[in-house]
């Protein structure tokens, strides 16, 4: 089975997950632009960081692709990893990726750089996952990294 881990990240917080999880599958890691044919890989692991409540837009874009493919998802994200924002965010990739087999997910807070947040609060002090920013510092960690291994292996053994 041949894997490949696609990958979108802004801050290299969904990056640091990506290199965990072609370390782990002993897989390819390309990002989400580089992708290019998917077809002659089994199973492919897509991350993402969340922008406006779902995946960003490259990665929307890719979902649709993994039709057919047995797929895992996995995100970074400024808000509590729990919360309704997360799981309408989860909901949303696993929708665009309809045609695949999505065997597994996980997502964890990414640290949103203070500059970001300050712009974010002056143009959006709605923003649902502003207020858990704060505690996402220092994520993803030593254990958001292990327990995404144990969930890509649940999923793809």
């Amino acid at each position: 089975m041949k894997t490949l881990v696609v990958y979108s990240s802004q801050t290299n917080n969904t990056k640091r997950l990506a290199e965990a999880a072609a370390t782990a599958l002993n897989a390819e890691m390309v990002s989400v632009g580089a992708a290019g044919d998917i077809s002659n890989y089994d199973h492919i692991a897509v991350g993402f960081w969340f922008k406006g409540g779902g995946p960003d837009p490259a990665t929307q874009d890719f979902l649709p692709k993994l039709s057919g493919k047995k797929a895992f998802l996995f995100a970074t994200h400024g808000g509590a990893a729990n919360s309704t924002h997360v799981k309408n965010g989860m909901n949303k990739a696993r929708d665009l990726a309809a045609g695949a087999t999505v065997a597994g997910s996980f997502s964890c807070p990414g640290e949103v750089p203070v500059k970001v947040q300050a712009a974010i609060a002056e143009k959006n002090p709605n923003a649902p996952w502003l207020p858990d920013a704060p505690a996402a510092t220092g994520h993803p960690d030593e254990k958001d990294l292990s327990d995404l291994r144990k969930a890509l292996r649940d999923s793809f053994s």
